[in-house]
């Protein structure tokens, strides 16, 4: 047989149809193969809000803690008045936090005397530095009704702290029915701050004297007006893993705070709790402080609450003041510490027996701690909080990296109303480092708020890599437009005016970016926090 008959036989017809066709099935498998692994990447996280679940959103977690004794800024200063409007805070503490311990409200300030009455020689430095400061750049005056205007004219809800150290009850009482008399609408009170510190043992050597001196405050202060509510001060000892079994002082602190023989613990209505992230370490690559951050938050934080659910049962806890450790931390002022705030914040979102919170601190000096604070000269003494910044909108003040989270946090609790069940599948796993090396977490962290007309869908990455998210709605897949505005940067060094270990690029190298599209399209960028905006 020739070519051409062999060509045309039956046979090798069927024989050559049938390797076409197995090839075709072959590149057909494998090209459904890679729209599979495609499709896989894209569908890998399945996000499911369920409205049925709505619960009212609790507005008093997003506040901020003052703290002006160093006299950067006043309540009444422009900018600061203009920043704190754009960040829609629900709430502010005053007059600070240890500074409250010395403050006088009758006298819009503090006694210089009084700054060397802690058995700390760093504490009383640190009084006697900020003291002098605030005598020369403020005349002396933190002035509390300036306080209560700026809350008044930004419709803000106010805490005050009263001064048990070197204060009085009558004193307090007068405070409280001043508020009283003016019209300041003034529901939260806390009593001190911070007395389970050694610093104060000269004064409130053990807890009972402690309690004994914050009920007379109480019961003077109820006796003006009993409708407001008072918070003692707690410690912070469940949330420090590793100092948990040694910190016994902090732990019989707590234990009589909460005993409850005769009822002992009835004329307080709360205790607050100061939180942060104590693992300041320099020398740990900030890849691996994400991962322990994330992880401290993730199982920490559930395990911490266990503690204070079992001793204050029937209590409110307020987390008046949160952050991270330490303003020279590596982790300040970085894309990692803008990601960690959205992250914490979304937490507490979900412990309902947290009923308020404030960060601290929401304007200061240096690089570290506040959300905006003074551009500064460069100082090679100090070099963490001064120096090689880049100019901000208004001239002598920057925001910092965590200024921009906070901006949409604040728009959405403006704005929403209630908070609802969310739940994932399919979602990539962390693994987290240092305390939490082996324990796998979550990648992403998904909150979701609403009112009658929009949805807020809050979303935290915490991986180095993108996110393909599918949203549904009471099982109904979402595919409407959507606003996305985030917070995000790969290099999680990244930062506002340099940090403890960094000059800085001198530019805002960490802001809100915004995506508009269909949902279907939406992608999560590594490194982020932001806030999809879906209206019903």
């Amino acid at each position: 047989m020739n070519l051409q008959t062999i060509l045309n036989s039956n046979l090798i017809r069927n024989i050559l149809i049938c390797f076409a066709l197995a090839t075709s099935v072959v590149l057909l498998m494998m090209l459904n193969l890679e729209c599979s692994r495609k499709r896989s990447d894209v569908d890998s996280v399945q996000i499911y809000i369920d409205t049925e679940s709505a619960v009212p959103l609790r507005k008093d977690l997003y506040g901020f803690n003052t703290n002006m004794m160093s006299g950067d800024y006043g309540y009444l200063d422009k900018d600061f008045i203009a920043l704190t409007e754009s960040l829609n805070p629900s709430n502010l503490r005053f007059p600070g936090g240890t500074v409250g311990n010395f403050y006088h409200w009758d006298i819009s300030g503090f006694y210089e005397d009084e700054m060397n009455t802690t058995l700390s020689t760093q504490l009383n430095k640190r009084n006697r530095g900020n003291f002098n400061k605030l005598k020369k750049k403020r005349n002396g005056i933190i002035s509390f009704d300036n306080f209560m205007k700026l809350c008044n004219d930004l419709n803000i809800k106010p805490i005050i702290m009263v001064n048990v150290w070197t204060g009085s009850p009558e004193k307090s009482a007068a405070w409280v029915r001043y508020a009283k008399e003016m019209g300041y609408n003034i529901r939260q009170w806390e009593l001190g701050n911070e007395h389970y510190l050694p610093h104060y043992l000269n004064r409130f050597p053990t807890v009972q004297t402690y309690m004994q001196t914050a009920k007379e405050h109480a019961l003077a202060m109820k006796a003006v007006d009993p409708n407001i509510k008072l918070s003692v001060c707690a410690s912070p000892v469940a949330f420090h893993k590793e100092g948990f079994v040694l910190a016994t002082p902090q732990r019989k602190w707590d234990e009589g705070l909460a005993e409850n023989t005769s009822g002992s613990n009835d004329w307080y209505d709360a205790f607050s709790v100061h939180v942060y992230a104590y693992k300041a370490v320099k020398d740990i690559e900030i890849e691996k402080m994400k991962a322990y951050l994330f992880g401290w938050i993730h199982f920490g934080i559930d395990e911490a609450m266990e503690y204070y659910e079992e001793l204050f049962p029937n209590k409110e806890m307020w987390v008046t003041e949160w952050n991270i450790a330490n303003p020279a931390n590596r982790v300040a002022n970085t894309q990692l510490h803008a990601m960690y705030v959205g992250d914490f914040f979304m937490k507490i979102l979900s412990i309902p027996k947290i009923t308020h919170a404030n960060f601290h601190v929401i304007a200061g000096f240096g690089k570290g701690f506040p959300v905006f604070s003074k551009i500064t000269p460069i100082s090679q003494r100090t070099f963490w909080k001064y120096g090689g910044e880049p100019k901000s909108d208004y001239g002598d003040t920057i925001r910092r990296t965590v200024f921009y989270t906070f901006q949409l946090i604040g728009e959405v609790m403006d704005r929403a109303e209630t908070l609802f069940d969310v739940s994932q599948e399919n979602v990539q796993m962390l693994e987290g480092e240092l305390d939490y090396k082996g324990k796998m977490m979550s990648a992403i962290q998904i909150r979701v708020m609403g009112n009658k007309n929009t949805y807020f869908i809050m979303v935290s990455n915490r991986m180095s890599s993108d996110i393909s998210p599918i949203f549904y709605i009471d099982e109904k897949h979402l595919k409407t437009e959507a606003t996305y505005r985030y917070v995000a940067n790969e290099n999680l060094k990244a930062t506002n005016g340099g940090n403890a270990e960094m000059e800085g690029s001198g530019k805002i190298e960490v802001k809100i970016q915004e995506w508009k599209g269909n949902i279907k399209k939406i992608i999560i960028p590594k490194n982020s926090f932001g806030i999809l905006e879906v209206r019903k």
